[in-house]
């Protein structure tokens, strides 16, 4: 396979279904070879066997990013395989969800380890590996408007997701030197089991069942919002750096200081690559790489 990312090699966390399945996919059409990150070994190797039918090459990996060390052998994984590693999307999360008050420490625990020291520990081994090579690299963390929008029950969900922004942003000064590009995505509520589920929940906190409805019909697919993982992986988005960028199937948003302000929308029904980067160079985000 062929693209705007031939010869690149991105590791993706939890990319075994969801959104990271989406990833990993996108970036195998774009002709990256992909590390398949999931602890779901049988949706990793079916996703590598998908990226392998569309004429793309891919490698699957079990384990946590929740360890350190476990963390590092994701890395690996993409150096012992494809030689090197260019991208690392950490997209990898588990959460326990539930009144604030009514948690217990275990559940805080969980949820932290698995989306902020998860993504701390595989942007920090990725960096390290980036730095050695040379020639730059990305880092996108997945993020989420619950850090700062607040959600009853998303207690734990929403501080790691704000721990994430933070580590993206100071990642984005130290890795700039090594023309590494640290950025983060914010998924809009998008249609994967999980938020499904959330959204059906919605009903015990007084939603109606047309509003649980309304908001099902609106979600966006998991390849609607891909893209932009995509285009931060191009030469035009490895420029790009220290931002937190959130994209639906038609609209595209600079999220906090100091660009965020009024979005920018598709021209057609969907985005294409290039519209993404006049979209993006017109939300006129900063500072860049080079």
């Amino acid at each position: 396979m062929t693209g705007v990312l031939d010869g690149q090699v991105a590791v993706i966390t939890g990319a075994g279904r969801g959104l990271g399945r989406a990833y990993a996919l996108a970036y195998a059409r774009e002709g990256a070879r992909v590390v398949v990150n999931d602890l779901d070994a049988a949706s990793a190797a079916s996703v590598v066997t998908e990226i392998g039918t569309l004429g793309g090459e891919a490698v699957a990996s079990h384990d946590t990013v929740a360890d350190p060390s476990a963390a590092g052998r994701i890395v690996a994984a993409g150096v012992d395989r494809f030689g090197r590693i260019d991208v690392m999307i950490t997209n990898a999360g588990a959460d326990r969800r539930g009144p604030a008050l009514d948690l217990a420490p275990d559940d805080w625990e969980f949820t932290l380890g698995t989306h902020l020291f998860g993504s701390i520990h595989c942007s920090v081994e990725a960096g390290r590996v980036m730095r050695r090579q040379g020639g730059g690299g990305v880092i996108v963390n997945v993020c989420s408007a619950a850090f700062y929008v607040g959600t009853a029950t998303l207690a734990p969900y929403g501080v790691a997701k704000g721990g994430i922004y933070g580590l993206m942003r100071s990642l984005a000064g130290e890795l700039a030197p090594f023309g590494i590009s640290v950025n983060a995505v914010a998924p809009p509520l998008t249609a994967t089991a999980p938020a499904l589920a959330f959204v059906d929940s919605l009903a015990d906190m007084g939603l109606t069942a047309g509003q649980v409805e309304a908001m099902r019909s609106s979600m966006p697919q998991p390849e609607d919002v891909a893209l932009i993982t995509v285009f931060l992986a191009t030469p035009e988005g490895r420029r790009l750096s220290g931002r937190l960028l959130t994209m639906s199937k038609d609209e595209l948003s600079a999220i906090g200081p100091p660009d965020g302000g009024r979005p920018v929308r598709a021209a057609g029904e969907r985005w294409t690559l290039e519209e993404l980067g006049a979209a993006v160079a017109s939300l006129g985000v900063g500072p860049r790489t080079t």
